[in-house]
């Protein structure tokens, strides 16, 4: 006599967030990327500007991963390491005296990731609301 397993449920849950958290999300990553373009292109510009575009990008390509639903439960538990990690990386810039780090843009800008941040962190500690898809 064969035993039968159970049939596997081949639905995984998704979170769903408020919709308003996540556009003010896109909309503040979309402004530091268009400050880190602006930053390296027009203030440091090419070669020294170049970090600075690869992290415009990286924010773009999260953006856009997040606004296609695209793993998003994943990109915005990574974009919370990510801006931390900006975050420092310019703090530890600032504080070897790195030229243009103490510009009013650099200052706006890491005022936008802090609020960024804030508002990620907020959306993972709520959790949102699971849904399931089939």
């Amino acid at each position: 006599m064969r035993s039968e397993k159970p049939a596997q449920d081949n639905t995984a849950a998704q979170m769903t967030y408020p919709k308003s958290l996540l556009n003010l999300i896109l909309v503040l990553a979309t402004l530091t990327a268009v400050l880190h373009l602006y930053i390296g292109l027009l203030i440091y510009g090419i070669p020294l500007g170049v970090p600075l575009v690869l992290i415009a990008l990286v924010y773009l390509g999260g953006i856009s991963l997040i606004a296609a639903n695209k793993r998003r439960d994943r990109w915005l538990k990574i974009g919370i390491y990510w801006v931390v990690l900006v975050i420092v990386l310019w703090a530890v810039s600032a504080a070897a005296n790195a030229p243009n780090t103490n510009i009013t843009l650099a200052y706006a800008d890491k005022a936008v990731e802090f609020v960024l941040l804030g508002i990620l962190l907020r959306i993972r500690a709520t959790g949102g609301s699971v849904k399931k898809r089939s």
